[in-house]
């Protein structure tokens, strides 16, 4: 079949139309979009907050401040003007301003926080200082986490394929976690945002917490009522835990969802921004904001790998 020659055209027009690159900000070109590196990283301070949680050492020691430093040099080569962290939009942005704030004028140290080996405060916090960006901004957003119902009806009901599969990933998570603190911090945020590494932690939404549902009935499901709101009727209900791996990923997306939003309504053309969030978010992330024609996405490892 052959191809119309006004198709052709309209082909190499596309071409010649491609994304500007990163290098390409700096001339003016990209002056229409907002230009945004994800970094995934993991936590600094072990919170014991995720389905598997790596064990770090200290990170307040003198070998790993200058391994921090390292990385907060090369995320500056970026040349940020904003920085999105994830703390709550709502609940946290006025204790970040006033403990940003505070810690830009010389006025905080970190060894005085419980929290301080947080890698907000570790990469966020010191690369902003580093780069003279005057406000942190949180764009974080409220979440429910199901984690429990799925593993409680996955082990009841048996699940072999949830639990082989996530047993394989707990085995290879401790494999990984043996070599993390034998590596400087550079060489995990390299490993962490390697896309391979984001999509097997991704795998768990896609492919294995989506299909556990409870088939028997060990707790209720789809119960619903009616109510009303000025006069206009809405359905009122509970988690389906016939579809409860549904709902867990439904939820997840729904804060990313959110999150999202929140990175869309303080971004501005023109701005370069660099987004701290746990590497379970970047895929999500990286999907919407890759497909929205305002933005540039930038791979991280462009800085932490040059």
């Amino acid at each position: 079949m052959k191809i119309p020659i006004f198709l052709i055209a309209l082909s190499l027009a596309f071409w010649h139309c491609s994304p500007q690159s990163d290098s390409d900000v700096g001339s003016g070109k990209s002056a229409d979009k907002t230009t945004i590196l994800l970094l995934g990283v993991y936590h600094f301070n072990n919170p014991g907050m995720d389905e598997h949680n790596i064990e770090v050492d200290d990170y307040f020691s003198e070998r790993r401040q200058t391994e921090i430093d390292e990385v907060n040099e090369r995320l500056a080569e970026f040349q940020p003007n904003k920085i999105f962290i994830e703390w709550k939009r709502e609940e946290d942005q006025a204790y970040a301003d006033s403990m940003y704030s505070a810690f830009r004028k010389g006025e905080l140290d970190l060894k005085n926080l419980e929290s301080g080996r947080n890698e907000v405060y570790q990469l966020g916090f010191k690369t902003g200082k580093l780069t003279g960006v005057e406000e942190l901004t949180c764009v974080d957003a409220d979440g429910v986490w199901l984690g429990q119902w799925v593993n409680f009806v996955a082990d009841t009901l048996q699940n072999k394929y949830y639990l082989g599969e996530s047993e394989k990933m707990r085995s290879d998570f401790e494999e990984y976690n043996s070599k993390f603190n034998s590596r400087t911090v550079l060489e995990n945020l390299i490993e962490t945002n390697q896309w391979e590494s984001i999509m097997d932690n991704h795998r768990y939404y896609n492919d294995l917490a989506i299909r556990v549902k409870d088939t028997v009935g060990i707790y209720f499901s789809n119960q619903e009522r009616t109510d009303t709101i000025a006069g206009m009727e809405y359905t009122l209900r509970s988690y389906d835990f016939e579809n409860i791996g549904v709902e867990l990923v439904a939820e997840w997306y729904k804060r990313n969802f959110l999150t999202y939003r929140n990175i869309l309504e303080n971004s501005r053309p023109g701005d370069r921004v660099i987004l701290i969030f746990g590497q379970g978010h970047i895929r999500i992330l990286h999907h919407m904001l890759k497909d929205n024609p305002g933005f540039e996405v930038i791979d991280p490892l462009d800085y932490l790998a040059n």
